[in-house]
């Protein structure tokens, strides 16, 4: 008996909410014999994601050996913006003859949103805008991002609000940053940031 077995973890969310998930897929193949009658076992593919106190493991329907199996564990919290929260995720497969046949567990990472006010610094332009942190409250901002898509061939605004999801393994700095929005700002007032 052998395995095709992954695990994906992911992060992702909006304004004021932050969203995980887990997925297991794969399958495995079969060559009975009197150690391993596996031609009678059945593969269950289950998946812990726990985000902060929400979640835990979640399990899929038992399958053959060698039928393709897939469960995903999504979870969701209402986040505020510049607290961390833990997630942590596990994808395994568990045979009924042998127990946990496929195991991976990734490193726990800690998930937040951010958001930061951008200026335009060239003005003029279209679809692309270069674009400076204007931060009220912080000189170093969690996230930032160095040119906003304004769309294709539509003038540049004079600031942007920006919302990221950022992670990171410690809870401190350095984060890695995914942009999720950057809606146009009404002035270029300096705003308050989400700091490192």
């Amino acid at each position: 008996m052998s395995q095709n077995y992954s695990s994906y973890q992911s992060e992702s969310g909006d304004a004021t909410h932050i969203y995980t998930s887990v997925l297991v897929d794969g399958s495995g193949t079969c060559n009975p014999t009197p150690d391993c009658p596996c031609g009678s076992a059945t593969h269950t593919p289950k998946a812990y994601n726990k985000l902060s106190s929400a979640g835990g493991w979640g399990s899929g329907s038992p399958q053959c050996v060698s039928c393709y199996l897939s469960y995903q564990n999504n979870q969701s919290i209402a986040a505020t913006a510049g607290t961390d929260y833990v997630f942590q995720a596990t994808g395994e497969v568990v045979c009924s003859i042998f127990g946990v046949y496929f195991f991976l567990q990734f490193p726990g990472v800690h998930v937040s949103i951010a958001n930061t006010k951008e200026e335009t610094t060239t003005p003029g332009l279209n679809t692309w805008c270069p674009s400076t942190p204007i931060c009220a409250n912080t000189t170093n901002p969690r996230c930032k991002v160095s040119s906003i898509y304004e769309g294709s061939n539509q003038p540049c605004h004079a600031a942007h609000w920006c919302e990221f999801i950022a992670t990171s393994s410690s809870g401190t700095a350095p984060y890695s940053c995914y942009l999720l929005n950057c809606p146009d700002a009404i002035d270029t007032t300096p705003g308050l940031c989400t700091p490192q």
